[in-house]
């Protein structure tokens, strides 16, 4: 229960750093200043969602899950980006 509660926690954390309103303003600014690289990647929820969970597996798991957390919360950033843009619209 534990990690499905972190993967989950983690794939919040990268919804609010890529559609989040808060940040909106820095995610169009980079994008301004560094379009193809960072400004890509704030504005990509697989994208962040790979470096997000990335980093939460180096805090919360061992060596070899690392990748694991990445992959995960990089394919739950997805799927939840996916089902957020089918309700706006």
């Amino acid at each position: 229960m534990g990690v499905i509660l972190i993967l989950l926690g983690l794939t919040g954390i990268t919804m609010i750093a890529v559609r989040g309103a808060i940040f909106y303003r820095f995610r169009d600014w980079l994008l301004v200043v560094r379009p193809n690289d960072v400004g890509y990647l704030a504005n990509c929820p697989q994208c962040m969602g790979f470096w997000i969970g990335l980093f939460g597996g180096v805090v919360y798991a061992d060596f070899l899950m690392v990748p694991l957390y990445a992959g995960a919360v990089s394919l739950l950033a997805v799927w939840a980006d996916k089902q957020l843009l089918g309700q706006v619209r």
